[in-house]
Order: structure tokens, then sequence, then C-alpha cells
């Protein structure tokens, strides 16, 4: 990946006994090299052009890869030994020798942060080269000049060194130099956001790590592109991405690589809200780092685990994870990582309600780093943080204070969830001290943006994702009948409940004018085949409608900060998202009038495996079913009442880390009925429990569903369970 962080990652803690056997070292090169340098000004010959005292072309580039070696150790004890390799290179006029050494200087110049000296070297190795017309080290030179402008956020200037060097990467067909710089456009031009760019360039970018046949740069290459889909909130085809990228990396065993990867799935748990799954790879993470000492890396990791024990309530861990994170960041002297640690720390403080105090220290000095370094965009977080705090401790004034700068700094640059969050507070503030004015103009600002979030970038993007996939990652848990408790309670305690209900009022209005068009335009099914086109379209609209209501539930559910509610919400999802799969069955057919339901069963069976069958869950299922046909009357409500009584067996038949089996049986019986048995090897049902006074919706929905199609439900519930539901076509 491209980050400027990498060449940050300093190994600042090297063992003091290390660091001075290696200075030991460089001393007696020097002193080697000036012993030669006397040598070859008492022995000058006719032959000193082409060696001078032993110097020649294969030496310099001997010793230019042995200084390189110590680069990281001692950058400017490095300078020191290339400025007198230099001027050897010079007396023979080693013109890429001396390319190479310009380009090394600048390479140690910019791991001193002394941006401005890397780049003015990384042109004259430029240029030397060119003299020379030396494209692989041209290439080299811009390629790093495209580093030194980034880190001096000139990212125009960056682009353009790195689109040249691509280039001329591409005519030599060095794929590895190419991803490189692929990688680093990417970069660019996601801080240039040329969104269209960017994706064009993942597409390239896993074309040339192919080529490249490197596992690690193809493992590389699914990061990025897992990246890109969580910046798109695509965290389904992210998770995707990085278990491709991890089953790469578990391949050739490299620990960089694989910490990266499981970083990422870690990131992703977490904005999935699978807090215990996001700690599990982060800590597998930490063991790797730990043993490779990346400092930088490890206080990422540091602060993952942080917010995932924050998100578990488990403050005193967050806390000391956070706390771990500092003193990495302040041992690297890497304040924009310090002062990312501070506010994590301020905000769990806040969080434990009994440290406000704390809490306010902490932002304090994240502030005044922030401060120093104009980073006015983490400074609108800093403000609204504190806003927080002093309106938890009642001083109206100030919070109010910090909150109106938080405000201004979020709108100047751009940033949508602190404006959404400081308009908010402000708006609770202003209406709680009755400034009915300023209260309303906090509103409205908080639903401007609330509106452009929901109404277009992050709908767009969901909606673009479920269409992409059949079914969701997860089914949930939470009986309906405690939705409806729960949305009431939600009412009360939250302000969301608007969109809410504005969401759930359009879903039905969708749906139910897709089963109105629908069942108009069966009835002229006998029409000319013009009509048929139609129809067809109509059932993809009608499907694409139910897919825009599960998005839309999706997208609300993740707003919401009760687990129970959000749970509810998302089994409702669940549950449209099984009618939108007979209607794209009915679409992609030939034939109207009906479905194949056995080939509408290995679909939902293959969502729910995927969904359900972790690591350490082995649970397999079987399909037997006859090709038979039933029309949406009958497909719909058995589609659904299938969808209950297997997602129950996945979630409830069997223990968390053991195994069994699911079968599915439809087929016609010798009577003419229809016989459709669902059945698992699991546990079984509770001692004494009884389906009849069973309150729980989803047992409700099934002997709702079979009275729908007039069917007869029989069932075992001990011993693995087993239902049987019989019934009969009407012709």
């Amino acid at each position: 990946m491209f980050r400027i962080e990498k060449f940050l990652n300093l190994e600042i803690e090297s063992q003091c006994f290390y660091f001075i056997c290696m200075k030991s070292l460089l001393y007696c090169l020097i002193l080697e090299l000036f012993l030669f340098s006397v040598s070859c000004k008492n022995n000058r010959s006719d032959k000193q052009m082409q060696t001078l005292s032993g110097i020649d072309t294969a030496s310099i580039n001997s010793g230019i890869r042995n200084v390189l070696k110590r680069i990281r150790i001692s950058p400017d004890s490095v300078i020191t030994l290339l400025s007198f390799i230099e001027k050897q290179s010079s007396a023979i006029n080693y013109k890429n020798g001396n390319g190479e050494i310009y380009w090394a200087m600048g390479l140690s110049n910019f791991y001193k942060y002394r941006y401005d000296s890397a780049l003015h070297l990384y042109k004259k190795a430029y240029s030397t080269f060119a003299e020379i017309k030396n494209k692989q080290g041209m290439a080299k030179a811009l390629f790093s000049m495209s580093y030194a402008y980034s880190a001096m956020q000139d990212m125009q200037k960056s682009l353009e060194c790195s689109e040249a060097g691509k280039k001329l990467y591409e005519e030599l067909q060095d794929y590895n130099k190419t991803y490189d710089c692929t990688e680093g456009l990417i970069y660019i031009n996601k801080q240039l956001n040329r969104t269209k760019a960017v994706d064009s360039l993942l597409n390239l970018l896993i074309e040339v790590a192919e080529k490249t046949r490197d596992k690690k740069k193809q493992a590389s290459s699914y990061i990025v592109l897992g990246n890109r889909y969580i910046d798109q909130a695509y965290l389904n085809l992210a998770i995707e991405a990085f278990y491709k990228a991890l089953t790469l990396v578990e391949e050739t065993g490299d620990p960089a690589e694989t910490a990266d990867a499981l970083g990422s799935i870690g990131l992703t748990n977490l904005y999935l809200g699978e807090y215990k799954t996001a700690i599990d790879y982060y800590l597998k993470q930490e063991v790797i780092l730990e043993a490779q000492k990346d400092n930088y890396e490890l206080s990422k990791t540091y602060t993952g685990l942080g917010e995932a024990y924050n998100a578990l309530k488990n403050y005193n861990k967050g806390l000391e994870y956070h706390q771990k994170s500092l003193a990495l960041s302040r041992k690297m002297h890497f304040n924009p990582s310090i002062s990312n640690s501070l506010q994590n720390i301020g905000y769990t403080y806040y969080l434990m309600k009994d440290s406000v105090r704390l809490a306010l220290e902490y932002v304090k000095q994240s502030i005044k780093i922030n401060t120093e370094s104009k980073n006015l965009n983490k400074l609108a977080d800093n403000y609204v943080l504190s806003g927080r705090i002093y309106l938890f401790m009642g001083n109206y004034p100030k919070a109010i204070g910090f909150l109106e700068h938080s405000l201004l700094l979020a709108q100047l640059y751009n940033n949508p969830n602190v404006v959404m969050e400081s308009s908010g507070l402000l708006n609770k503030v202003y209406a709680d001290s009755r400034n009915y004015k300023k209260a309303y103009d906090n509103i409205l600002i908080n639903n401007e943006i609330r509106d452009s979030l929901i109404g277009g970038n992050n709908l767009k993007r969901i909606t673009q994702l479920e269409m992409q996939r059949s079914f969701d990652k997860r089914q949930n848990e939470t009986e309906f009948s405690h939705l409806q408790e729960k949305l009431k309670f939600e009412t009360e305690l939250r302000k969301n409940r608007l969109i809410r209900n504005y969401l759930i009022v359009v879903g039905l209005l969708i749906i139910g004018f897709g089963i109105f068009l629908f069942y108009s335009f069966r009835k002229s099914r006998k029409a000319d085949k013009e009509k048929e086109v139609l129809l067809k379209e109509i059932h993809h609209r009608v499907k694409n409608n139910l897919m825009v209501i599960s998005s839309l539930l999706n997208l609300q559910s993740g707003s919401i900060a009760d687990d129970s509610t959000r749970n509810a919400i998302r089994e409702s999802q669940s549950r449209v998202k099984s009618m939108a799969l007979i209607h794209q069955l009915l679409y992609q057919s030939e034939m109207f009038t009906g479905i194949d339901f056995s080939q509408y069963l290995e679909q939902l069976m293959q969502s729910l495996q995927s969904t359900y069958c972790r690591p350490g869950r082995n649970i397999t299922y079987i399909i037997r079913s006859d090709h038979i046909k039933l029309d949406i009357d009958t497909a719909i409500p058995l589609g659904l009442l299938t969808n209950e009584l297997t997602t129950n067996a996945y979630k409830y038949a069997f223990s968390d880390n053991g195994g069994g089996n699911i079968e599915v049986d439809f087929h016609k019986t010798m009577d003419q009925n229809y016989l459709l048995r669902i059945s698992d090897d699991g546990k079984g049902f509770p001692e004494g429990f009884d389906i009849e006074k069973s309150s729980t919706l989803g047992l409700k929905l099934v002997k709702i569903l079979a009275k729908q199609i007039k069917a007869r439900l029989d069932y075992s519930l001990h011993n693995g369970t087993e239902f049987n539901v019989v019934f009969t076509l009407s012709s």
C-alpha cells in the first residue's frame, strides 16, 4: 500500500549496544576509504581514470548497497559516507553511480523529515540519470519525488511525477515497479477526490499484480481494493477482498503482509459492529507486529483494539490499549498519531462519566498539537468532544463556544459527520436554553447534511452493494414482536423517529405499488411479445425496489445505537430479500407463469451457508428437490417459510463450535400433493417446548404462511427438528 507513514516507521527502539557496534563499523569504513584516497594520491598512473586506487564502478556500487543497509539506523552518518563515495564516483566520471548516490542521499533526508532537501537531491538524481538515458534510474527518481511532494502536501505535482514514473516502468515492462506506481497513483487520486480515476486504477492494479506473479503484490492489491470498498461503504465486498489477501499472504508466509491483512479484516469488522470478531483479528495482528517491532502499525492496532473494547463498554480495557498506542506514538515522535491517541483517551474517559476532568486534560493536549501543526480538520474533532465534555459538566457557555468552532471548521473542511454531531448538540443546547432561533438554524444544518448523506452517496453506495450481493452477511436473531416494543421505546429517546418512520412508509408504498403493478400486468400475460418484455421489466423493477427497501433498512440500522432494535430491523430486511429473490428468478426466466422452486432453494441455501458457516462451524446442507414450478402466490409464502425454518436451524440447532446437517426435501407425493420437508440433526427444542404456545415471530410466521397456502404443518422437535409442509396446488 502507498503510505507515507511507511517511511516514518523508524527503528527508534534499537538496542544501544547494536547502535554502538554499527557506529564503530561506520567509522572503520570511513577510515578505510580515507586510506584508499591517500593511496590514490601517492600512486597515480595512466590507468587512474579507469580505476582509482582500486575504486572502480563495481566497488562504488557495492559501497552504495552496503551503506543503504544502514540508512534507517543512522541517516545522517549515511549521508556523510555517501558524500565520500560521491567524490570517488566523480573522480572516475561514473554518472550512474552519482545518480544512485544523489537518490540515496535524498532518501536519507526523507527519513529525517527534511523533505525540501530530499526533493532537491531526487531532482539532481533524475537529471544525472537523464543525462545517460538511464530510464530505470529516471523512473526511480520520479517515484521518490512523488513521495516527497506528497509529504509536502503538493498532491498535483506528486501526481505528475508518479504518472511519469509509471509510464517509464511500463516501457521497461517492469511490472513490479509499475505496480508500486499504480498503487501510489491510487493514493494520490484519493487525496484529490478523483473517484473515477481511483476506480480505473484499481482495476489496473489487480491486472498488474497478476502479471508480477508475486503473491505478496497480489495480496496487497486486494487489500487496496478492500480499503476502497470500505471508503464506499461496501463492507461485505471489503471483507471478501481482505480474506483473499489473507489466503495469498499465508501461502507466502510473509509476516508483515499477513499482519496487514489481519488488521484490515479487524477494521472492517469494527465498522460492521462485529466487535468481538474485530478483537480476535487485531490480537492475531498484535502478535506478529510485536515480533516485527513495527511500532507504527502496532500503534494503529492498539487504537483499533481500544475502539472495539469501548464499543463493548469495557472502558478499562479500551483505555489500556489507547494508552499503549500513545506510548508508541511518543516513542516514534510522530505528532499526528500522538494527537489521535490523546483524543481517543479523552473520549474513553468521557465515556466512563466519572473521569470527565481527565478527559478534558487529554483533549487539551491533542488541541495543542493540532493547533501547532495547523491540522484544522482534526481540531474540529477535538472541539466537538470538548463541547460534549463541557455539556456533561454543565458549563453551557464553554460548550457552545467549542461546538460553534467545531461546526465552523467542519463546514470549512467538508467534514459532514462532525457537522451533523456539532449541529445536533447545538440544537439541543439552544433549545434547552430557549434560544429557538439558533436551535432552528442548527436543526436545518443537521437535516441538510443528513438528507445529503441519505439521499446522495451513502444511499447510492448501499443500493449498489445490495444489488451486487443477493443476501447480506448476517441474518438477525431478535423477534419481530420485540422490534415493535423497541421501536416505541426508541421514539421517546432518539431523534431519528421521523426518518425511520419515513423509510418504513416509503418501503411499504414501494412494495404495494410493485405488487399492484405485478398483478395488473399478470392479468394481461396472454398478450403479444411486447407485453412479455414489459412484464419482465416489471419483475426486474419490483426486485430492485425490494432491494432498495432492504438497503434503506440496512442504512437506518447503522444509525441506531440499540443492538436489539438494530437487529430487529435487520430481521425484517432478511425477509424482504427472500421475496426479492422470487422476483429475480421470475425476470431471469423465459416463462413468467412460475419459477423453478428447486433453483430458488439452491440460491437461498447457498446464501445462508455463506452467512452462517464461519471457521469452526462445520454445517452442511443437502437439497433433494424435483423441478417443480410454482406460481408467485405460492412461491412467496413458501419461500418465506423456508427462509424462516432454515435460518432458525443455522442459528439455534447447533452449538457455536460444532456442526451438523440440514436437509431440505421438496417433491410431489403419491397422492398428488406436494411435500416440503426441512430437518436437521441438531440439539432440538428444549424439553417442554410447545410450538402452539410459542410467541416468537419466526414460528408465528411459519404457521401464518402455512395457513396462507392452505398447507398442513407437521413437526417433530426432539433429537433434531423436522418440519413437514404438505399442500396442494390449485389448477
